[in-house]
């Protein structure tokens, strides 16, 4: 069973991760913030992180720097509200794969998964 790191200060918005992501039979692990994000994921090594970018201990591009500084190649998707396109940019520029924006398309968020899980 593949495993998703699913990393947001808010609950409510790791709940609605975590439904669509178990809906596809995959494991969800629960980070409420960049700390705790780090620790787990060196103890789970899952096969897909998804972060948020605004958290109020480290902000989610440094938690993407940090994750690809210790595992080049982990596969990370960026959850966020900010869309602007210079964030867009910093997030791949910092080791992300993608950019799936808030609210969350339950069909887009699962593609981006599948794709990623498959290169």
């Amino acid at each position: 069973m593949k495993k998703i790191l699913i990393v947001d200060d808010s609950a409510f918005s790791r709940n609605i991760i975590k439904q669509i992501v178990t809906s596809e039979s995959y494991l969800a692990i629960e980070a409420g913030n960049g700390t705790e994000a780090l620790t787990l994921f060196q103890a789970e090594k899952p096969d897909i992180v998804t972060i948020d970018l605004l958290m109020p201990d480290m902000d989610g591009i440094d938690v993407v720097r940090k994750i690809a500084e210790t595992a080049p190649g982990a596969k990370m998707i960026v959850c966020s509200t900010d869309k602007q396109k210079f964030r867009q940019k910093e997030t791949k520029a910092a080791g992300a794969a993608a950019f799936v924006p808030k609210p969350i398309d339950p069909e887009l968020l699962l593609e981006t998964i599948k794709n990623l899980l498959e290169a």
